[in-house]
């Protein structure tokens, strides 16, 4: 019980699409080093779940400064991955980086990393779901049973991430014929998602 408990709530947190969904397919999209994208993702809910079923996720909910600086760095974050998206929307041609078959467009590994990990950590999104709410939920636990949720929490996230990927992936050829369209769509949830964080630090100053 404990574990379709935490399965089915980190699923229902994970499924709404947001930054960190956009990327994963969008380097899905590319075949860009997919499984240590997805890895990276599954890797990063494993510490904040973690974080924050086993006492942390209170601590960091009750302080202001963390939340401060994560708003902040998120919110540029995602403001210049936004633009880079609109950028590539309106002035990409018809063999632009993403329709093109050819490996060589795919970022390099350590870029892909770098961004994977931003796209994690950088995401004040990803706190309010692994650490704070998760957390909050399982405050009530004592220890066996914080681990048997946790577990159920994992794997929702586990088998998410990954089938996302690789949907993303095996679906690229279809998907990059409507490119612009995605990078539009990208472009204008990456600026939303920036106005919410911006309208956060405004309101909590």
């Amino acid at each position: 019980m404990l574990f379709m408990q935490g399965f089915f709530l980190s699923l229902s947190l994970i499924v709404a699409i947001g930054a960190q969904n956009a990327f994963i397919i969008k380097q899905g999209l590319l075949k860009n080093h997919i499984f240590i994208v997805s890895s990276i993702c599954f890797l990063c809910d494993i510490v904040l779940m973690l974080v924050g079923i086993f006492g942390v996720g209170e601590f960091l909910a009750k302080n202001p400064i963390m939340q401060f600086g994560i708003a902040g760095l998120g919110a540029i974050f995602v403001f210049y991955y936004g633009f880079l998206a609109l950028k590539s929307a309106l002035f990409s041609s018809v063999n632009s980086v993403v329709l093109k078959e050819d490996s060589s467009n795919a970022s390099s590994l350590q870029k892909t990393i770098f961004l994977s990990l931003a796209f994690s950590l950088l995401n004040p999104h990803v706190y309010l779901d692994t650490v704070f709410i998760i957390g909050a939920f399982a405050i009530t636990f004592n220890e066996e049973e914080k681990i048997i949720f946790a577990l159920g929490a994992l794997s929702a996230s586990f088998l998410w991430f990954f089938s996302l990927g690789y949907a993303a992936y095996k679906l690229s050829p279809w998907l990059r014929k409507l490119s612009r369209i995605i990078d539009a769509l990208i472009a204008c949830m990456m600026f939303f998602i920036g106005y919410t964080l911006i309208s956060h630090i405004l309101i909590s100053i």
